[in-house]
């Protein structure tokens, strides 16, 4: 299994015997790695105009854009916030003109992504040293983590495009007391863009094979329907990747009374892709050239409801996720990490997953509130794989179903007009793996006679049921159905500062966090089993600074350091320094120019090429300049690794070259 990752989705503690058999190699794909949508594209393109045609003038205001909502279910705003919460909004990503979502991403402090080989690889994030999988991923509420696949049920963020998203919140640390499972890593929330009203698109073209066009409209009134549609193609066969990604929503809030609201979201997406397999050496040292083949679908729809009933509001949320991806892999060739590589292999899977949540939210004097409720959710895991090796065909299938029932409460009370004490406790039930207690605690003091300076700490413990792909996978093959699940503790202090008259901020982080019970491969048994202890402790550390009128500059850095018991070998995919500028200006009201760059420290990676490896650092600018023509008339401009640097994120895989992009964007 490959050092660097600490879950069932990345094996990482075998020893280069173990990595020598072929069930290493079978656990290691575990570890790592309807409707048409041209119709629906159609359909939903075409639903546009009606809706534009009732569309009002005026823009819907943002509701509330200073609340988070990620991992907590009572109200919170910068000043009662004991969590550490980066938030990136539309606004952001306009001005930056991202090429994917991967690149929205990039400059959170704490925060780690990669992607294998390009546009077409999947994309995997690392929030404080977690394994990608740790981390839970909802997009309009609906949890899309998909445990039947073979990287042990993390989310590729590269199935986002970046033009169907208003709003990021990445929550740091674990979260299992408000979510219960997959969150003890972190969050990151996900709200689709439906905010303005009338109709809007915009058409991209660039270089490496780049196109995107996207459309939009939204009608207000005591029923706001809106609707999106976009494609994002990137990539081209001789570079190693390709990307096509296709999706569509459509969503509807509906004011019943002052006191009563609903809201509805439907989405269905489709992928396309192919690059080299992870572990192959990617586009330079891979001797089998065939490219992996992905092609998967992702529907979901969500349907929320509030009540408020005099110091009470009440809460029902009910949501329904599918997804589907058929994976044709060559395989990777032998090399130095393995004589024997990685079978080739035909895969496809499928889940669908139901999730509903009652509660209620109790507001009490001066400010503080207490949350209760109960969820229920049922998932049902199928995958149906076959192996080719030596010329014969070995099965892997499983069909699996999980139900998991809760309890929760959390309080929030403001001791203080400065003192904010956090309380959360949440008991899970999960099928065929026992009962499981999430407690967490969250204080905030905001300094009297400083100017909005804050201490702030939190402790958490979490846990995770083993993915489908590790109890379901054949025995033989290295599956195990007696796996425990995974569990998490740690905690962070704080301080947060505000200089200047508010024209200067920054706030630094430390946090330790403990895993246990990491599901690992024994050489003994030829098995996953529930061995490694991992610890990460670190400091995040972020300023931002309007240096003048027309300049504003924002700053991270990020210290990690890792270990796994018994090893002395580094984490995978876990640089030590993480580092990132970025500067707007805006020399008048219709433009701007937007400069990014990101630095990684030299980053341990492993493939079966070359064994491990020390990949050397990163570093890579971005700059883009948006000017607004007319009210209605946007155009951007980007240039993408600016310096043409040859990065290299994974062994074999370099960044694409520089590249200039442009697109023209319309509101009516």
């Amino acid at each position: 299994m490959r050092k660097g990752d600490i879950s069932v989705a990345c094996p990482e503690s075998c020893s280069s015997e173990r990595e020598k058999s072929i069930t290493h190699f079978r656990s290691a794909t575990i570890e790592r790695c309807s409707v048409s949508a041209r119709v629906l594209m159609r359909c939903l393109v075409g639903s546009l105009l009606p809706l534009a045609a009732h569309a009002q003038a005026e823009p819907v205001p943002s509701a509330l854009p200073s609340v988070v909502v990620v991992g907590t279910r009572v109200s919170t705003t910068p000043r009662d916030g004991t969590s550490s919460v980066s938030v990136v909004t539309r606004d952001q990503i306009d001005r930056r003109g991202a090429a994917s979502a991967v690149d929205l991403f990039r400059l959170i402090p704490g925060l780690q992504i990669d992607q294998v080989g390009g546009s077409g690889g999947s994309s995997s994030i690392y929030i404080r040293g977690s394994d990608p999988n740790h981390v839970l991923v909802l997009v309009d509420g609906v949890r899309v983590n998909d445990p039947t696949n073979s990287r042990g049920g993390s989310f590729d963020m590269s199935n986002l495009d970046p033009a169907q998203i208003e709003r990021i919140e990445v929550l740091r640390g674990g979260a299992s007391a408000v979510y219960g499972a997959d969150a003890m890593g972190g969050v990151i929330n996900i709200v689709t863009r439906k905010a303005e009203s009338g109709i809007g698109g915009e058409v991209g073209l660039g270089g490496l094979g780049y196109r995107a066009v996207n459309a939009r409209a939204s009608r207000r009134g005591d029923i706001t329907l809106s609707a999106g549609a976009s494609s994002l193609r990137d990539g081209r066969p001789g570079d190693g990747s390709t990307l096509d990604l296709r999706q569509l929503s459509a969503g509807a809030d509906w004011t019943l009374s002052p006191d009563a609201r609903v809201l509805v979201d439907l989405k269905h997406g489709e992928r396309r892709s192919a690059s080299f397999p992870d572990d192959s050496g990617g586009v330079q040292l891979a001797r089998i050239r065939t490219l992996e083949q992905r092609r998967g679908s992702d529907s979901s729809i969500s349907m929320r409801g509030s009540w408020n009933v005099g110091e009470v509001a009440l809460n029902a949320a009910a949501t329904s996720y599918a997804h589907e991806e058929d994976i044709d892999s060559p395989g990777v060739a032998p090399g130095v990490r393995s004589v024997i590589g990685v079978p080739a292999s035909l895969a496809h899977t499928k889940l669908r997953r139901t999730n509903v949540v009652l509660s209620g939210v109790l507001h009490i004097v001066d400010g503080s509130e207490l949350a209760a409720g109960i969820e229920l959710q049922t998932e049902h895991g199928v995958n149906r794989t076959v192996y080719s090796l030596f010329g014969s065909t070995i099965p892997a299938d499983f069909d699996l179903r999980r139900e998991t029932r809760a309890g929760f409460a959390e309080l929030k009370w403001l001791a203080t007009d400065d003192l904010i004490v956090r309380l959360g406790l949440r008991r899970d039930s999960v099928q065929d793996n026992g009962a499981r207690t999430s407690p967490s605690t969250g204080v905030r003091y905001n300094l009297p006679g400083l100017t909005a300076a804050a201490l702030k700490a939190t402790y958490a413990e979490g846990f995770k049921p083993p993915s489908f792909f590790a109890l379901g996978l054949p025995v033989p093959l290295g599956g195990n159905p007696d796996l425990r699940p995974e569990t998490s503790r740690g905690g962070s202090f704080g301080y947060e500062q505000t200089l200047w008259g508010g024209k200067a901020s920054t706030s630094i982080n430390a946090f330790e966090t403990r895993y246990a019970n990491l599901v690992t491969f024994d050489n003994q048994t030829n098995q996953l089993v529930n061995a490694d202890r991992v610890r990460t402790k670190g400091v995040e550390v972020e300023l931002s600074v309007q240096a003048s009128d027309a300049v504003r500059v924002r700053s991270t850095f990020t210290r990690l350091l890792t270990r796994v018991a018994d090893s002395d070998e580094p984490l995978r995919q876990r640089p030590g320094r993480r580092a990132g500028i970025e500067i707007d200006w805006t020399p008048d009201e219709r433009s701007g120019v937007n400069w990014r760059t990101e630095y990684s420290a030299d980053t341990f990676d492993s493939a079966v090429p070359t064994g491990s490896v020390l990949l050397p650092s990163y570093l890579r600018s971005d700059i883009a300049y948006n000017v607004r023509v007319r009210n209605w008339l946007r155009l951007t401009a980007a240039v993408d690794n600016v310096f043409d640097r040859q990065n290299q994120s994974y062994i074999g895989a370099i960044t694409p070259g520089r590249r200039v992009r442009l697109a023209v964007g319309v509101a009516l």
